[in-house]
């Protein structure tokens, strides 16, 4: 008996012998070009990643003040290091162990200026109590014995109670009459009473 008698029977082992050999090229096609894909894939580029810096402005107690470029995260004993500190630095004027930030300006005190501050805060007082005491001294002292016949208006108005008008008035009087005298005569002054005149009359003559 042969094989594919029949017409038919040929046709469909042919058409099955092509699908076969479409579906096998169709698998190594695709194996082919997948490698080929995987090829072609280009890695992601990766960015060079520097560190995060930061600057800071060192200044005062130090033998090189100027600005630093600092790892970020240093602290101030970081940057005060770079900048030398000198040996009158107060360090423990300052939190060593703190942080620093961008732009931050570190001023470093000086144990000299410290001393001096001391120094004026301490006698200070004294020449102000020095100087009130003088002003209380001065303000208390007697005024000095005035003439009438001679006095100006500014020796007048150094008399306790006796200010510039009084003064006209009283150099007015002594113009009027030629002169005082006695002391008495205030009396006749305008603004003048008893009571003002004891209380001038220490320090006033003819």
């Amino acid at each position: 008996m042969e094989l594919w008698e029949h017409p038919a029977e040929r046709y469909i082992s042919l058409v099955s012998l092509v699908v076969i050999a479409i579906s096998l090229a169709i698998l190594a096609g695709k194996r082919l070009t997948e490698p080929a894909a995987l090829i072609l894939e280009t890695p992601p580029q990766k960015s060079e990643a520097f560190p995060p810096t930061l600057k800071v402005h060192v200044k005062g107690a130090v033998q090189r003040p100027s600005v630093y470029t600092l790892p970020f995260g240093s602290r101030v004993i970081d940057a005060i290091q770079k900048a030398q500190p000198r040996p009158d630095a107060d360090l423990n004027a300052l939190n060593l162990a703190d942080f620093l930030e961008d732009g931050q300006e570190i001023s470093v005190p000086s144990k000299n200026r410290l001393a001096s501050a001391s120094v004026l805060a301490l006698t200070s007082p004294t020449t102000s109590s020095s100087s009130s005491s003088q002003f209380k001294q001065s303000d208390k002292s007697k005024p000095k014995t005035v003439h009438l016949n001679t006095a100006t208006e500014a020796d007048l108005v150094q008399l306790p109670g006796i200010g510039p008008a009084l003064a006209k008035r009283i150099i007015e009087y002594r113009r009027q009459v030629g002169g005082f005298k006695s002391v008495e005569q205030l009396l006749e002054v305008r603004g003048i009473g008893e009571k003002k005149l004891e209380q001038i009359r220490p320090y006033v003559r003819p």
